[in-house]
């Protein structure tokens, strides 16, 4: 039976870029991709419980990422051994992969007893190594076991089965934890009935329908699958009903027909297909999307909580984890940064093709060196190298989700378009952000303006966080002209480049001031002079009171001998007066020797 699959909502989206990277993965290509859409014959997905498992086996292995740990780890305690000045370090090398090596052994322990003794020998013999020889011996040993098959079988599906839960689906399928003492093999066979099973029989229902059997025909049919144990019990339920209901009551074709179309086939509410088997929606098909219905029926209208899914598209949302990129996001919580891992998907309107090679593209760009690349900005560089003639309207319609999720305990999630103008931002002054040397607030920057959150709040508790801290302010003027940058795109008017230069140039110039009075006052050893008026201009900016910041301004300026720019008193075009205020404050506050080019060039 050919099915096809159209590009729809994000989450389905995601689940057919998941779905095709599943099949890559396993080498298969029995899927035809068009436009708008993905076509197969529901007879080869039959192994694609196999070739889930293989996906996120592959991509979680356990042994292999032991290996690499414990290959690197080892060769730098070997090089640490030969410098006895180097006892710390030796000491804290071995301390960090022990304690990774502990979490494991906790786990085999579980699974093999008798392996895990062997292991805990070696394990103890770490603090104790001195050659070379012994450190070699310890690691192939480890090693050894760690790729023994039943045990990285266990503990890397153990691993993925944790993460699936967690973060998507919660207690279904094999998922559940009361399965984790099956075999691999069972509960790649739980996912066959749980979520292929019911696809390839609603094949063998519509061939019933449609007449393609006679009353003969159709009873040995009933009888084999009765006995066949990859069935699911409602299917099985199904075949008994058609079997005492019609059969063996000698009704006709016509009339089994009827009771198929009008009593087991529904309209599934989130493809459309009418003629398919269903099932109840529920949070286990999705977690971030979904509620608990029967506890919360006051949310549905008229307490419906009857949603029905189709089992291709439940096939489909089982897919996700594989259409999703992991992507480290930074946050300020308790005046400390914190990395999180969030779950992201890129969405616009464009092909199946194209939007699987950009989320490819940004899944590799996600794992490059966040300290020198931001995924978001190489993201819209790539669409744009994708499609030289990508419209303006395409721009705007990209549409990014965030998501994290634990089970049974919080579910959040963030939608966000990225506008003309962020793009423009990305392809034509990528320098701006890379400039910015903390990783960690060039991270918070890029995420406030995709967002269209005010920088300048980020940018003037980072001064606050700076000054108090005596670190430098630098990041803070950059992270000022990427927002009067934005102001100036945003506008999408006259000749953007020259209107650009020339509002970092007044920046540039109170950044260059506040330099120059700073140097002045470290010259006189004399530098901490104005804490209390930068705290002041800062509580005036924080609160929009620019007379009294204009106030405070000037009487700085013309206590160390300096004219009022012109800049400051009015009202400038493409600039704020708290963009100019906090350029000020940095410069004010720096630790940088003065650039006398930051006058001219900002």
């Amino acid at each position: 039976m050919n099915t096809r699959v159209y590009l729809n909502e994000w989450f389905i989206n995601a689940g057919i870029i998941g779905f095709l990277r599943i099949l890559k993965h396993n080498e298969q290509d029995f899927v035809i991709i068009k436009d708008n859409y993905i076509e197969f014959d529901t007879n080869n997905i039959k192994d694609f419980n196999k070739y889930y498992f293989k996906y996120f086996f592959d991509k979680y292995n356990i042994a292999q990422k032991m290996e690499n740990r414990i290959e690197k780890s080892f060769d730098k305690i070997e090089l640490l051994l030969q410098n006895k000045e180097q006892k710390d370090a030796l000491k804290q090398e071995k301390k960090s992969i022990k304690e990774i090596l502990k979490k494991q052994l906790d786990k085999i322990k579980k699974i093999d007893e008798n392996t895990y003794k062997e292991m805990l020998e070696e394990y103890s013999r770490i603090d104790k190594v001195s050659t070379s020889e012994e450190l070699k011996q310890i690691k192939d040993n480890l090693i050894h076991n760690f790729k023994k098959e039943y045990i990285n079988k266990k503990i890397t599906l153990n691993l993925f089965k944790s993460i699936l839960s967690k973060n998507y689906f919660g207690q279904q399928s094999f998922l559940n934890v009361v399965k984790n003492s099956l075999s691999y093999e069972e509960q790649e066979n739980i996912m066959y009935k749980d979520y292929i099973s019911n696809i390839i029989e609603t094949e063998t229902l519509q061939e019933i329908a449609s007449g393609n059997y006679t009353i003969e025909e159709l009873k040995e049919k009933l009888e084999q699958k009765q006995l066949d144990e990859n069935i699911p019990k409602n299917m099985k339920k199904v075949y008994d009903s058609i079997n005492k209901n019609f059969v063996k009551k000698n009704k006709t074709i016509n009339e089994i027909s009827n009771y198929i179309n009008n009593k087991v086939f529904k309209l599934c509410a989130m493809c459309g297909n009418e003629h398919c088997t269903t099932s109840d929606y529920t949070e286990g098909n999705f977690i971030p999307l979904a509620v608990s219905s029967e506890n919360m029926t006051n949310f549905f209208w008229e307490q419906n909580i009857n949603i029905q899914i189709c089992d291709i598209c439940k096939l489909i949302l089982f897919c996700i984890p594989a259409g999703v990129t992991d992507i480290i996001k930074t946050a300020k919580e308790n005046g400390k940064y914190i990395e999180k891992d969030i779950l992201s998907f890129v969405n616009y309107d464009t092909s199946v093709q194209n939007l699987l090679k950009t989320n490819n593209s940004f899944g590799i760009e996600s794992k490059k060196e966040r300290t020198q690349y931001n995924p978001y900005a190489d993201l819209i560089l790539d669409i744009v190298n994708q499609n030289t003639k990508v419209s303006d309207w395409q721009l705007k319609n990209i549409f990014v989700v965030e998501f994290e999720t634990e089970y049974l305990a919080f579910s959040r999630m963030e939608y966000f378009n990225i506008k003309s103008y962020v793009a423009k931002f990305f392809t034509k002054y990528p320098e701006m952000l890379k400039n910015i040397k903390d990783y960690k607030y060039r991270i918070q920057v890029v995420d406030y303006l995709l967002k269209d959150k005010d920088i300048d709040k980020l940018v003037n508790q980072r001064l606050r966080d700076a000054i108090s801290n005596k670190n430098n302010t630098i990041d803070s003027y950059l992270a000022t002209k990427v927002k009067v940058t934005l102001q100036v795109l945003k506008k999408g008017e006259g000749l953007m480049n020259d209107e650009v230069k020339n509002a970092n140039k007044q920046i540039g110039l109170m950044y260059a001031i506040g330099q120059e009075i700073k140097e002045t006052l470290r010259s006189q050893n004399n530098e901490n002079k104005l804490d209390g008026y930068i705290y002041k201009m800062l509580n005036c900016i924080k609160t929009n009171n620019r007379n009294e910041f204009t106030d405070v301004a000037i009487r700085i300026l013309w206590s160390m001998g300096k004219d009022v720019p012109q800049i400051l008193v009015k009202n400038n075009e493409n600039v704020e007066w708290q963009e100019l205020g906090h350029s000020f404050i940095a410069g004010l506050s720096s630790n940088i020797i003065n650039n006398k080019g930051d006058k001219d060039n900002g």
